[in-house]
């Protein structure tokens, strides 16, 4: 089917939104690339750094608390062992925290390994999509080029560019066992 070409403005108009397209598709990639990157590295090093810490912190709450309950539950009044209310719910509070930083630490570790997998299943797609941006579209801006070129001299009467001239190729005869020796 011909094609019917009305005005070369607009392949040139298709041609440089395609390459605003690569620009674009490029700068955002990059720019998604280096995105992920600082995730990656705040979820991998900052985050179990940070609850580690919390965790240390947490575990010395929890022994200081006991060892303010024992102070308590040393010296009794008049005979009666004190309640110690006051320690006993701190210990139980410093427990719940150190429960907390570890489940925190835990889940860290877990979306570490989610992550890493994701950005894996991440990069194989984005491949394709930076195939298409790197080979593809250029490719396809260079066919507008030359269809474009092409047509501006059927226009103009010009001929086409002469294809290079096939030189025959002559079989050699197959050598006899004596020429070969």
């Amino acid at each position: 089917m011909p094609a019917k070409v009305e005005s070369f403005e607009a392949l040139e108009l298709v041609r440089d939104e395609l390459i605003r397209f690569k620009q674009r598709s490029t700068d955002g990639m990059g720019e998604l690339a280096g995105e992920i990157r600082r995730v990656l590295d705040w979820i991998e090093h900052d985050r179990p750094a940070y609850w580690k810490m919390r965790v240390s912190k947490a575990f010395d709450a929890v022994g200081e608390a006991k060892a303010n309950l024992s102070r308590c539950l040393m010296y009794p009044l008049n005979d009666e062992t004190p309640s110690c209310a006051e320690e006993k719910a701190e210990l139980k509070k410093a427990q719940a925290y150190l429960a907390h930083c570890e489940e925190k630490q835990r889940r860290v570790r877990e979306w570490v390994r989610v992550l890493r997998h994701e950005m894996h299943e991440y990069e194989g797609r984005m491949s394709q999509l930076k195939s298409l941006v790197e080979i593809d579209t250029p490719r396809t801006i260079a066919l507008i080029e030359r269809q474009t070129e092409a047509l501006e001299r059927y226009l103009s009467g010009t001929p086409a560019a002469p294809l290079p001239k096939a030189e025959p190729v002559e079989a050699e005869e197959p050598k006899s066992e004596e020429e070969s020796a």
